[in-house]
């Protein structure tokens, strides 16, 4: 029985010989400049940012753009957005040494197989890139990594989990060139910088306040560097394992592990060595997330188990009964597994592949039909408070209402503009920058009539001092202004030609 395992990167390494680097340093500056969909409304966006034949070579320090992304209600992720001069000549040194990068990510003694390749290939079509960022929700790869162990499990006994403790923020940037030139040379070259590998060492650094620590989080290509460091580090464990003929078999997302093996014996010593070669690039282990599990515990995850029944994946319409009892399910599962995505999975699962709304109300009378409308906004929103990252799902989804029965309900429009206020309020007094960018651009794309001079007014301090924040107020680039010339920003009535789900895709992966 083949290994589907193997089989990724294998295919992966297949299609991405077949395209030209030219287009992928394309994707890179432009698709890949911004954090994922979710993130970010779509204003924040590139469309001509070019690979130059030469670098910038910018030796000036910058400080990153900064916006804080919600993983709960108690953690969040700081984003962070480069300067596009200093993103830029990154990039082109990778390409100028592509070769050299992909054969470091798919040496042939790479026993760890990674799922976080972060260019998006297009399998169905030899030698082009997809659109969409790869592993955009986690949920997603786990999914595709479970299926894939399961077909080698039978082999094995255990299965390790674990991964790294606040990896991007420990990141040294003296170990990108570490990871591809080895240690030696490239301490050796920090001066000269002769090295590329070095010279990406210092616009990390220019980038971030000529810090050493930590790259930002985000970037296509801040993930394509965690690649290439935890490819040497994955191909310094498998070299290892090998000698001392410990059978496994491993997948990778970023910076979480998956293996699989015999023995509890085995297991310890490939945590041991998870643990040492981290520690070579100052990185930990996070020994609170390492376990050993029996098989075949552990290959499937509890929640997803307890939400099977409840799901509305194979549903074409759903009543609003359905809806609002399964919306209580799913929260009652969430709070007891918190952190997982089990919120936005479920609301993936109210549109179907064409990014129509499934959720049917009734058609008895236009006053119990306003009802159950104005219940499902509600809903909606206290979902979201359970989980704030969900929000530019659940906008996607008040549209397509919207959309599906304004001509009946005129007054609508002015029902949304009043929630978008009340939560813009909410989200000013917890200084949340990420919930005010969504709801201004959603009541600027959806044409809501607020008086923004007036909400610009209400916002505290902190907020207003957001350049992200204000580019949405104004509608223009209100951020990196020495590079005005790259257009980074576009009005919110601009920058969606169809409807929000559509355009931020973050819907699909429901359907599968």
């Amino acid at each position: 029985m083949k290994s589907f395992i193997e089989d990724h990167s294998r295919l992966t390494k297949k299609f991405l010989e077949k395209i030209d680097k030219q287009e992928i340093a394309s994707w890179l500056l432009n698709e890949g400049y911004y954090p994922e969909q979710n993130v970010l409304p779509p204003s924040f966006t590139v469309n001509n940012l070019k690979l130059n034949k030469i670098p910038y070579n910018l030796e000036t320090s910058k400080e990153l753009i900064k916006i804080s992304y919600p993983k709960s209600n108690i953690y969040s992720r700081v984003f962070s957005i480069q300067h596009p001069f200093l993103y830029h000549d990154i990039v082109y040194y990778l390409i100028e040494n592509w070769k050299t990068i992909t054969d470091k990510l798919f040496d042939e003694d790479l026993k760890i197989h990674s799922y976080s390749f972060p260019i998006p290939i297009d399998t169905t079509k030899s030698g082009s890139l997809g659109k969409l960022r790869a592993g955009r929700l986690i949920y997603e790869w786990l999914e595709m990594a479970e299926k894939d162990l399961i077909v080698d499990a039978y082999k094995y006994n255990f299965i390790i989990k674990s991964d790294i403790t606040n990896f991007y923020k420990s990141i040294y940037t003296h170990s990108i060139a570490w990871a591809i030139h080895g240690r030696k040379e490239s301490i050796e070259d920090q001066n000269s910088l002769k090295l590329f590998g070095s010279k990406i060492d210092k616009f990390f650094q220019y980038a971030n306040g000529k810090r050493t620590n930590g790259i930002p989080i985000g970037s296509a290509l801040s993930d394509l560097i965690a690649e290439i460091l935890l490819s040497d580090v994955d191909l310094r464990i498998s070299k290892r394992l090998a000698t001392q003929n410990i059978k496994f078999v491993a997948t990778r997302f970023k910076d979480d592990y998956r293996f699989l093996c015999n023995t509890e014996e085995d297991a310890s010593k490939i945590i041991k060595a998870l643990r040492d070669e981290l520690e070579e690039f100052n990185l930990l282990i996070n020994e609170e997330k390492t376990c050993i599990e029996k098989l075949p515990q552990g290959l499937y995850r509890k929640h997803d188990r307890d939400y099977y029944d409840s799901s509305l994946k194979n549903d074409s319409n759903i009543l609003f009964k359905t809806f609002e009892l399964t919306l209580l399910r799913v929260l009652d599962i969430h709070r007891v597994y918190r952190g997982t995505s089990i919120i936005e999975k479920f609301l993936c699962e109210l549109l179907d592949s064409s990014h129509k709304l499934k959720i049917r109300f009734t058609t008895k009378n236009n006053e119990l039909q306003y009802k159950e409308i104005a219940k499902t906004f509600s809903l909606l929103i206290l979902l979201k408070r359970e989980s704030p990252k969900a929000l530019c799902h659940v906008l996607s989804i008040i549209e397509m209402i919207f959309v599906e029965n304004f001509r009946v309900h005129r007054n609508l429009k002015e029902d949304i503009k009043l929630l978008v206020l009340e939560e813009i309020k909410k989200a000013n007094n917890q200084e949340s920058e990420y919930e005010v960018i969504w709801y201004i651009f959603f009541s600027k794309y959806m044409s809501l009539g607020l008086n923004y001079k007036e909400v610009e007014k209400s916002l505290n301090k902190k907020v207003s001092l957001n350049p992200l924040v204000m580019s949405i107020l104004k509608g223009k680039q209100d951020f990196f202004k020495d590079a005005l010339s790259l257009k980074l920003f576009i009005n919110p009535k601009e920058s969606v030609t169809e409807s929000l789900a559509k355009t931020l895709s973050v819907f699909d992966k429901g359907q599968n």
